[in-house]
This record gives C-alpha cells, structure tokens and sequence, in this order.
C-alpha cells in the first residue's frame, strides 16, 4: 500500500489498518510452534497404549505439535501398499487414525512420522533393487535386526514406494505434514554395491557427495510437493541431527527446508560435550535464517548405560531442554513406546511435566 501525506491524513483508520495488515504475509504455523512431543510407537502399542490418555498428556503440556507413527518400519494402519508390512498387535485397528483423531481434537497439529530406511525379506525377494548392498552383492542387513534390510536412496524405493505411502495417508487423514526418520542417513554417507549405486562416483570422494546432495534435494522437494497436494500450508521435513557433521550439505538443505529437526536427543557418551544441544541450535539457525528449529530431547538413556528402556535422569534432561530453549530452538520431548514412556514406568513423563522453563503442565503422574 501506497500512500502520500494529504492521503493518509484523510483515509479511514480502519481502511488503512486493513490494507497494511493485508500486505504483511501470515506466517507459517510451524513458525509459531513453541513446544512438540512425540511418543515413538511399538509394535505392541496398539495393544496396550490407552489413547485419549497419550493425548491428554501431550495437550497438558500445551505441545503445538505432536509427531505420530505412520510407520516404524511397520504400519499402523490398515494400508493397502504393498510391502508396507502390518505389526502383529494391529489386528483390524486403525492406530494411527485414533491417535491423529485425538490429537486433532485438542487442537494439536499432527505431524506423519515414517521411516523409509529399512523394510523385511518379502519386500526383498520381490524388489531386490530397492536394497542396499554389499560388495559381494548381498542385501545389507540392519544391524540391530537381521531380519531387516536397509533400502537405497537411490532406487525407486523412494520414488515409488515411500510416495505411495505418503498419498495414501493424505487420502485417509488430516495429517499437517510429513517426516521421514533416518533419512537422510546421519553421520556417514552409504556405502553402496547396488546397480544403481555402480553407476556413481567412488563413495568418500567429493563427487560422490555432491550426488549424495543432489539426490537428497530432489527426492526433499518430491516429498514436499507431495505433502502440497492436501493443502498449501502443508510441508514435508527430516532428520537432520548430527550439528556440524551432520552428512548432508546444510547450506543446500536450508533453501528448501521448513523446519530443522535436529535428533540430538542427549550425551551420547565421553566425546559428546555438555554443550552439544547448544551447538546444534547455532547449527540450526546458520542455515534456517529464521525458520523452525527444533531439538529432540530424549526420555531415554542416551549415556551410560546407554538403554532405550530406561529413562534419563531428570537433571540431565532438564540441562538438554534448557540447552535447546537457550540456543532458540524449541524443545521437543521424546518418550519411546506407550508401555515404556506411559504405561507402568511414569517416571519417563515427568521431565517435561517439571521442566523449569516454557512447559506449563501440571498433569499428575501417579
């Protein structure tokens, strides 16, 4: 809006105000995220988790957003894509759905959380090149399951089978967007014998990153257009923990990237300084320029014993959450499992219930 002096002294108040107002942009909602929680579902959850309380514990919290299991490496739902293999507990449930259902209810954005990294050996035997392999040729085995097999970045698994997925939740749910865990890969680029992967430059060199890159920046913006196709406001996000060593180049990723989800859940032993989530928030904001910036802080003991069935200590949780608030991400609370994090063991709830800073909440845990 332009207007000169003799204009602007004539014009209704009214009328100007709402002509600025138009020209200023709304703001994307995850912008305005203060607080998110996720609990990272089991296969047994569907069996034992009690659903309206998972919700009501996260909208005591006053979490903007909670981050729900489309997958984890086992569906949650009734899918009908092939090779997106249902848990044993499921039985004719829509898991999924209830816990997006209750979300919704209270006023919580729901974020769809999958993992395209691994899948099991009926989904090998039928497409042998979606998988990553070794030198002699053999699919590669996750290495805490042998019975799971890590896919390849580079093969239509991720332009066919995780879009099908994401499509078919878009049709089924009010999902606000998409996350992908465990991609892109943290820590070391893939190591890669596939027929696909023959065709790159040598893995460890400069090529090869800058092929990593590219790839990782198309299928980013193929996701992000998908999540697009339900509503404009609508965006789709991944793991980029790892601050400075992180594997993908940052710089690139912060152009089309939304919202910076860092899995930097806590110490993960001697080399990791108690400064560590501080150094991520600078991470973030070097390259978001403003933009969503969070940081997962997890219930689990990530030092030692390092345990995903035992909780942290609320010390060390509280100095991860302060770290993370301090830097200017926003503080993300991560328990594992309804039966670990909700069921007999409480204890894994009450760091967030307790925090000192920016997590009002006051419901009981006994």
């Amino acid at each position: 809006m332009s207007l000169n002096r003799r204009d602007f002294m004539v014009a209704p108040a009214a009328a100007i105000a709402t002509s600025l107002l138009a020209a200023v942009p709304a703001v994307p909602w995850q912008r305005k995220i203060r607080r998110v929680g996720q609990t990272n579902m089991t296969e047994h959850d569907p069996a034992v988790l009690d659903v309206e309380q998972w919700a009501d514990y996260w909208a005591s919290l006053k979490v903007d957003a909670v981050l729900i299991s489309v997958t984890g490496i086992l569906a949650f739902y009734q899918t009908k894509v092939p090779y997106h293999r249902k848990g044993r507990f499921l039985g004719n449930r829509d898991f999924f759905g209830e816990c997006c259902a209750a979300a919704k209810k209270r006023g919580l954005h729901v974020i769809a959380r999958m993992s395209p990294d691994l899948n099991w050996a009926d989904a090998v035997e039928a497409h042998p090149e979606w998988f990553q392999r070794d030198a002699q040729g053999n699919a590669v085995h996750h290495t805490e399951d042998a019975r799971l097999f890590r896919t390849c970045m580079f093969t239509t698994y991720m332009t066919d089978y995780m879009p099908a997925i994401m499509r078919e939740v878009d049709s089924l749910y009010d999902v606000d967007g998409m996350f992908t865990n465990a991609w892109p890969p943290l820590g070391a680029l893939p190591v890669c014998y596939c027929e696909q992967c023959k065709r790159l430059p040598q893995p460890g060199t400069i090529a090869y990153w800058d092929k990593f890159n590219e790839r990782t920046i198309y299928l980013w913006k193929l996701y992000d257009s998908i999540a697009k196709e339900k509503r404009p406001a609508n965006f789709y996000f991944a793991n980029l923990g790892g601050g400075i060593r992180s594997t993908a180049d940052l710089v690139k990723l912060g152009e089309v990237c939304e919202w910076f989800q860092c899995d930097n859940q806590g110490r993960g032993g001697d080399d990791t300084p108690i400064w560590g989530c501080a150094l991520q928030g600078r991470v973030c904001h070097a390259v978001q320029k403003g933009k969503m910036a969070t940081n997962v802080t997890g219930a689990w003991s990530t030092g030692t014993p390092r345990w995903r069935n035992v909780y942290k200590s609320l010390q060390e949780e509280q100095m991860w959450f302060d770290e993370t608030l301090a830097s200017g991400m926003a503080p993300y609370h991560h328990i594992i499992g309804g039966e670990n994090g909700m069921g007999e063991d409480r204890r894994w709830l009450e760091p967030a219930v307790n925090i000192s800073i920016g997590w009002p909440g006051t419901m009981p845990i006994s």
